[in-house]
């Protein structure tokens, strides 16, 4: 089945990404360790951002601005590497690789996310973010040049679009897995593949039939009156409300809730769907509100009568890659920074590592 091929790509790269990351951040220890010496008295909790160039760090950065400072030193290919905290966001027009410490709060490990605040725009191809938490807006390119082979993975999005009508650039090849996204208005976006993700659409309009959106094991929402086109939906469940307009679509074991006047499945190519009324016939408690919050948890006759092609359940926890925002490398849960350096120029360091097996 194409759904399977495609997530074990995503999981080997990331398997490989994890890998490359965690002799990253054993680089990064060590050179932090380097420099923590003296008194530990007056330490004070700091944002970190480390750069990794090949195998090597070739810098590290402390204070609000270290992403604006690591990325400005940074080249094609690079990895920037955020500990929890709020960082100043810069636009992206590099082939780099950001990884956070995690988009949500995790009681767990105690470990805080990674947050960027305000609109960040993403100006260039190949780049990879994972584990952070966007509060503002990514503008991909807006009227700019076309991206291509994008990637995010465990992020909480607010919002995410590429402008509007015909000043939006063609997006292709764009990945989402794990992801929560709030608002997602999309035209132009060519062969996307959401996998494992809450998404609510706020626009949705894909012309090139050639590259349609693929959607595996996950929750989405249109809003009011959307054109939906060039969609292929595995084990998911998807919700209309009214005017929408629904054409060259196909649904493979998939639920629809159809709380307007629109009929999602109606004259589309479909096998194995079931409608429904609301809301409270899938879950158990969504009420359509999507958040990093929610529990995105089935009511158990959903859960075990109606089953993807794989057996295991429809939506975000179903399939290969079920949905969890927890890392799958080491992160530094913080770090302090004493407030000045010693009588011999040294500054003293702490830093503490999660390790998530």
């Amino acid at each position: 089945m194409i759904v399977e091929n495609t997530n074990h790509q995503i999981i080997n790269k990331m398997k490989f990404n994890s890998l490359q990351f965690g002799k990253a951040m054993s680089a990064a220890l060590f050179v932090l360790l380097l420099v923590a010496v003296g008194s530990k008295n007056a330490l004070a909790q700091t944002q970190v951002a480390t750069l990794q160039h090949n195998d090597s760090i070739s810098g590290v950065f402390y204070g609000q601005n270290a992403f604006i400072s690591a990325y400005n030193a940074s080249v094609d290919g690079d990895v920037i590497t955020l500990s929890s905290g709020t960082f100043t966001q810069c636009d992206i027009s590099k082939s780099i690789t950001l990884h956070g410490a995690g988009c949500v709060v995790d009681t767990a490990t105690n470990v805080l996310p990674t947050i960027i605040p305000n609109e960040i725009k993403l100006l260039h191809s190949d780049v990879t973010i994972e584990g952070i938490y966007f509060t503002g807006t990514i503008a991909c390119s807006y009227n700019g040049p076309n991206l291509n082979n994008m990637s995010f993975v465990k992020c909480n999005i607010n919002e995410i679009h590429n402008g509007y009508g015909f000043h939006a650039s063609i997006m292709t090849n764009f990945q989402f897995v794990n992801c929560i996204i709030n608002t997602f208005e999309s035209w132009n976006f060519r062969g996307t593949s959401i996998i494992n993700c809450a998404v609510r659409y706020a626009e949705y309009d894909h012309r090139d039939s050639f590259n349609p959106t693929n959607i595996y094991n996950s929750v989405i929402l249109f809003d009011n009156e959307l054109t939906i086109n060039n969609l292929v939906a595995y084990n998911s469940i998807i919700a209309t409300i009214s005017g929408h307009e629904i054409s060259n679509c196909t649904f493979f074991n998939s639920i629809g809730i159809e709380t307007g006047e629109t009929l999602l499945f109606e004259g589309q190519t479909v096998q194995n769907v079931m409608e429904v009324d609301s809301y409270d016939d899938v879950f158990e408690t969504f009420d359509g509100t999507i958040s990093y919050d929610n529990i995105y948890q089935l009511k158990n006759d959903i859960a075990t009568s109606f089953l993807g092609h794989d057996g295991t359940e429809v939506g975000i926890y179903g399939g290969i890659y079920p949905y969890s925002p927890r890392l799958l490398y080491m992160i530094m849960r913080r770090c302090n920074v004493a407030g000045r350096t010693t009588v011999d120029d040294k500054l003293s360091v702490e830093i503490e590592l999660n390790i998530d097996e």
